[in-house]
């Protein structure tokens, strides 16, 4: 279906974090606008009315790069949904609105989505500064489903549906599986400073140490423009570090990384794989890296990912770009597996409702969207928090999946 974007010139500095602060800076390279926005949904070739979602992501600004496939693959995913019949026989329209990381562009986004352009969800969001207009979509009834789910809201309000794993476990998840897999419990946390929320994360990562039964020895913030990250490093090692965490612009990933073997200190990176690419792995090379992932791990074109590999091969093909290819691909791909669910289950027609949305929402129970998502139940008023990971790694500078698509779930 038509591509709808309006885009800004970058107004502000955007720094891309890692972990829960993955939601900051998520992009859409090369998305020129091939329509306006505000269109009303139309009748399909069947004769059905088009379905109208909405999309906003900060797609404009500073670091945005290794992001760029998220908006594309959700247009990619609503075209092989189309031509594969729709949904209920309705096609699928996707209305991607840019917030160039402003937050007043943001709830002006959401706003113009809700009240003029109608649409039944939000799906797939991108935008780093969600927490300025998740109070107004709560308000409004209408979804959110998936997206940045790292961020805070995806269980803290309940019309927030998260497609993956929410922060309040996946952290707990990752060092759970670093304890078992290499018996790793003591763990450091640097942040970068441009991203304040960022700095949030400490007590997170505080709690999840707890739970765990280690330690998070080292914490400190860094800017992304200094010139060395030594002293850190030193420090972390002084703090016997096993696992370090970092939240911060994929640059500085490589380059602490780089910084700490030159001193001859290996720690496990653990870190959230939205910024993992196939590029930053071969950067980063045979340093030891340990990357969640929320949904299924993005090169796998085995089985139920298979589907989402040929749409992007025919419809995105540069969404696999090296340099850009991300899990935010995979997440906005299930995001529109999870609305499709939805709207399945609640057996939408010419005239659907977000209610109605809402109610097929609640009536998936354990959803997996064929393999490619954690098990899934929503429950009607309540916050939805989603426990199980996916794993990824770096072999000799290749991205590996230690569990294929078998979700990590600890027991607790």
């Amino acid at each position: 279906m038509l591509k709808m974007l309006r885009s800004r010139a970058p107004r502000a500095l955007l720094i891309v974090p890692v972990v829960a602060c993955v939601g900051l800076s998520t992009a859409l390279a090369g998305c020129g606008s091939s329509g306006s926005s505000g269109a009303q949904p139309s009748a399909s070739a069947s004769g059905k009315s088009t379905w109208v979602i909405g999309n906003v992501g900060t797609y404009s600004g500073e670091n945005f790069s290794p992001f760029a496939g998220g908006g594309q693959t959700l247009q990619a995913w609503a075209s092989w949904t189309n031509a594969h019949g729709g949904i209920n026989g309705h096609d699928v329209k996707v209305i991607t609105l840019d917030d160039a990381g402003v937050a007043s562009n943001s709830v002006q986004d959401v706003k113009q989505l809700i009240q003029q352009d109608h649409v039944l969800a939000i799906v797939g969001q991108a935008s780093g500064v969600e927490a300025n207009w998740g109070a107004y979509a709560q308000s409004s009834g209408v979804p959110v489903i998936g997206g940045s789910t790292p961020e805070p809201d995806y269980f803290m309000k309940s019309d927030f549906f998260p497609t993956g794993a929410t922060a309040n476990n996946s952290v707990v998840d990752l060092l759970s599986y670093a304890k078992s897999q290499l018996h790793q419990t003591v763990g450091g946390f640097m942040y970068c400073v441009e991203a304040p929320v960022c700095a949030q994360l400490v007590p997170v990562y505080q709690g999840a140490y707890k739970a765990i039964g280690g330690k998070l020895a080292y914490t400190a913030s860094y800017s992304a423009t200094q010139p060395s990250y030594a002293a850190e490093c030193l420090a972390a090692k002084k703090d016997k570090v096993q696992d370090l965490e970092i939240a911060g612009p994929t640059p500085t990933i490589v380059k602490i990384s780089q910084d700490c073997a030159s001193l001859g200190y290996h720690p496990t990176l653990l870190l959230n794989s939205v910024v993992l690419t196939p590029d930053l792995a071969k950067q980063l090379g045979a340093a030891k890296s340990i990357w969640e992932a929320d949904q299924f791990p993005f090169p796998d074109s085995t089985g139920p990912a298979a589907d989402f590999q040929a749409a992007l091969k025919q419809y995105q093909s540069s969404v696999t770009n090296p340099a850009n290819f991300t899990e935010m691909d995979a997440n906005d791909w299930v995001s529109g597996q999870v609305f499709a669910a939805a709207a399945r289950a609640a057996n939408l027609g010419n005239d659907p409702t977000s209610a109605e949305l809402k109610a097929g929402l609640y009536k998936l129970h354990a959803y997996t969207a064929g393999g490619l998502a954690p098990p899934l139940t929503y429950n009607s008023g309540k916050p939805n928090s989603v426990n199980c990971i996916f794993i990824m790694a770096i072999h000799s500078g290749t991205i590996s999946n230690p569990q294929g698509l078998k979700p990590y779930c600890p027991a607790s």
